[in-house]
């Protein structure tokens, strides 16, 4: 489990690198705020089948670590791309290509992993819980913003550019390390390397259609169908804050360029214990509870950056980023997982990848980048948006979902 847990360490620390400064590089490009939603949703439409098509792909024939080494050259170049071109008719095209080679990224590194504890669990080996490797991505985001932090001390607002190179280096090293990775073809009841226990539910054995074919029957049913439309409304509202925290901070509470970073991994350094402490949060709550009380944290978050924009209150709203985390990014593969089956484990999660989240971040930044515009620039309206948004997504939760699979999740 070694080279997985550096894996996601590694495929995360990219995201650190650039996710929190693009939307600034992007201003100081000189895109116009509505012009950075549709961009950043456009990047959703680009990237809105890759999820889908790559964990086919690791389903029907593709290893998972051949994926994500496709996944990291094709990103890495995307941000050359974008620091070698000077005009937007390039960084454009530059900027949906990096969407489009991201996209799969988590959901590769999630199916990789549970398809390897499939196979270990098989052979009567343990594997460690689902979260207890999640984290190495938590630390990996963390980082790049110490580094950044210190490269990006020139006043020059050109300095930006460095958190794409950080995020192309490193990009360069995950694809490095997927040689390292794990086989996987065991997982479909092919002998390999890491081991010779054949699949006890190969895929011949449960059905002859496509493996996405099974799993959209599978999200299809009530309770999950319920579970997937809260989450897309999650991924709606918090689209708003991946995209537009960054200026509301350089913008209302006027921090400088090169403390994004840290005050992002201010958020990331509590969800390690947050990450950490899951698999006994969910056995204590349940998790219909656990879910109630994540997605309470989204609306008082959106809340108060709509209702006290001062920059310690900005700040302080970060300490609620790690059970947003556990709600949007660890909650979800892991209970899709315990509704898969082998046939079907990799499209599930590609399919949540593309149906919830890139969708539900589509919408966001159209409707986060329009709201600037019609209220000239105040991104507090974006906020107030989304309060109402996620306060959707609360009621459901405790009106209607009940959990009707009758197994407990295990992490």
């Amino acid at each position: 489990m070694r080279s997985i847990k550096f894996q996601f360490f590694l495929g995360y620390a990219v995201l650190g690198s650039v996710g929190p400064y693009i939307p600034v590089y992007l201003g100081w490009r000189g895109l116009a705020d509505d012009q950075i939603g549709w961009l950043m949703s456009l990047g959703g439409v680009s990237a809105l089948m890759m999820p889908g098509i790559m964990t086919l792909l690791a389903d029907l024939k593709l290893e998972n670590r051949t994926l994500l080494r496709g996944v990291f050259l094709v990103g890495a170049t995307a941000l050359g791309m974008m620091l070698a071109t000077t005009g937007l008719w390039w960084l454009i095209p530059a900027f949906l290509i990096w969407a489009l080679a991201i996209s799969p990224l988590m959901s590769l590194c999630d199916g990789l992993l549970f398809s390897v504890r499939g196979i270990r669990e098989a052979a009567g080996e343990s594997t460690p819980p689902y979260h207890q490797i999640r984290v190495f991505g938590t630390l990996g985001f963390i980082i790049p913003s110490f580094i950044l932090f210190w490269l990006m001390r020139d006043p020059d607002p050109s300095v930006i550019r460095l958190s794409l190179a950080c995020g192309l280096v490193i990009a360069l090293i995950a694809a490095a390390n997927t040689f390292t990775l794990p086989h996987t073809r065991a997982a479909f009841g092919q002998p390999g390397p890491t081991s010779e226990v054949p699949d006890p539910h190969p895929p011949a054995k449960i059905a002859k259609a496509l493996p996405t074919k099974l799993a959209l029957k599978r999200m299809l049913q009530p309770d999950l169908a319920l579970f997937l439309f809260t989450m897309l409304l999650m991924h709606t509202a918090t689209a708003s804050l991946y995209t537009f925290y960054p200026l509301y901070l350089t913008r209302i509470t006027h921090v400088k360029e090169e403390w994004l970073g840290l005050i992002s991994s201010v958020g990331v350094s509590v969800e390690v214990g947050f990450v950490l402490a899951f698999g006994w949060m969910l056995k204590k709550l349940g998790l219909r509870w656990l879910l109630v009380l994540g997605i309470a944290t989204i609306v008082l978050r959106m809340a108060l950056l709509w209702l006290v924009p001062t920059l310690t209150v900005a700040v302080g709203t970060q300490l609620l980023h790690g059970m947003n985390v556990l709600i949007l990014f660890i909650l979800p593969p892991l209970y899709l997982n315990h509704r898969s089956e082998t046939a079907f484990r990799n499209s599930m999660q590609g399919l949540y990848a593309t149906l919830i989240l890139a969708v539900g971040r589509m919408i966001g930044n159209i409707l986060a980048g329009q709201t600037s515009r019609i209220f000239d620039g105040d991104l507090r309206m974006i906020f107030a948006l989304m309060t109402a948004v996620s306060a959707v997504g609360l009621l459901l939760q405790l009106l209607f979902f009940r959990d009707k699979s009758g197994d407990t999740i295990e992490p």
